[in-house]
């Protein structure tokens, strides 16, 4: 569980400090006081980078040179961690005191789950965006998925060069180069699909859960996971990877990229049978991406024994009323969760009794500039 979290120069936060209890952790304020950006700080410190900046600096209060992020954790095996980041693009995590020497290190130190309205991207967004989603999932809690993947997009990149290379001499033919290449990445990419292939049945079997016990039975939820190659063995994923990378090289280096692998596989998301991106409202879009944030919490349960702590960032906007009552039940028995509103009239409408104990309110005031 998060204890305290100090910030120095994140967003339009100077030097704020706010301390917080098991349970459920009310964030309130205005837009601009910096609810968001106190999540966000916390998820830069559990995945070494914003959910939302597309660069460091953009976390970095104008007018600065320096932010720092520090977070006090209990009952976690790191109680003390720091994230610094220092004009142009500098960054360092201290974990306990200890720099820690790769940024990879520092996923999955601390269990976290994680929802904010750009999560609609998920289930409205292209194939891309399901899979940066799942990678980053299972790169919390895998330490051997994420070194692959690493590896896979370092191979894969070298890979893309020696293709656009051969495209400029317009020479179309399989090269010693590309299956040097290619022997490497099979291996790679076999473990890479059968990883998703195991945590997508594990989804669905939360999921199943989940939407029985919130719509009594009367709606159906699963995810179903289509790799660009497969195989049940890996000798037999190597043969069909060379073999279909061999017979298509001229596309591949026509185009300049590489055309088969984890890169293009596809996830689906379905709602009784049909295709949740065909026809679902903007509210069935949330629940959905909630159930799924709920389903994240078990699997991480399961496999570690430690409960994550879940973020929410605006969790009831597009969120009806009379769904959301009983999600509400779900979310009260975690641990410990942050939540952020505008609005209490807004929490109380949805289910959520602001004078329960175990709810504690955190009133955020509107940074001056």
């Amino acid at each position: 569980m998060i204890k305290q979290v100090k910030l120095k120069n994140v967003r339009n936060l100077g030097e704020y400090n706010v301390a917080f209890f098991p349970g459920i952790n009310i964030l309130l304020g205005k837009n601009g006081a910096g609810k968001t950006s106190v999540l966000e700080a916390i998820y830069f410190i559990s995945f070494t980078k914003s959910f939302k900046a597309q660069r460091d600096i953009d976390m970095l209060k104008q007018g600065k040179d320096h932010f720092q992020i520090c977070v006090e954790w209990e009952n976690e095996s790191v109680k003390q961690a720091q994230g610094n980041f220092l004009k142009p693009n500098e960054k360092r995590f201290i974990m306990d005191g200890e720099t820690m020497t790769r940024f990879s290190d520092v996923i999955g130190i601390f269990p976290l789950v994680f929802q904010s309205p750009e999560d609609f991207r998920i289930t409205a967004g292209g194939s891309s965006e399901r899979r940066s989603y799942f990678d980053r999932f299972i790169s919390q809690i895998s330490k051997n998925y994420l070194q692959d993947l690493i590896q896979y997009r370092k191979l894969i990149k070298n890979r893309n060069a020696h293709l656009k290379e051969r495209n400029a001499l317009k020479r179309y033919t399989y090269t010693d180069q590309l299956e040097a290449y290619d022997i490497q990445l099979s291996p790679l990419m076999f473990r890479i699909v059968q990883a998703r292939k195991v945590y997508n049945e594990l989804f669905n079997r939360h999921l199943e859960m989940i939407y029985s016990s919130v719509f009594n039975g009367a709606v159906t939820a699963n995810i179903r996971y289509s790799p660009s190659i497969y195989a049940d063995s890996e000798p037999d994923f190597r043969i069909r990877h060379l073999e279909r990378t061999q017979q298509n090289i001229e596309q591949e280096i026509a185009l300049r990229r590489t055309l088969w692998g984890p890169n293009y596989d596809k996830y689906v998301f379905y709602r009784n049978d049909t295709p949740l991106i065909h026809y679902a409202s903007q509210g069935e879009h949330k629940i959905w991406m909630t159930i799924l944030k709920l389903a994240e919490g078990e699997i991480i349960s399961e496999g570690s024994g430690r409960e994550p702590v879940f973020l929410f960032d605006d969790l009831f906007a597009e969120l009806d009323v009379s769904n959301s009552r009983r999600i509400i039940e779900r979310v009260l028995k975690k641990k410990q969760a942050l939540i952020t509103t505008t609005d209490l009239n807004d929490l109380r409408r949805h289910g959520l009794d602001t004078a329960n104990g175990d709810i504690h309110i955190i009133e955020m005031e509107k940074q001056k500039k």
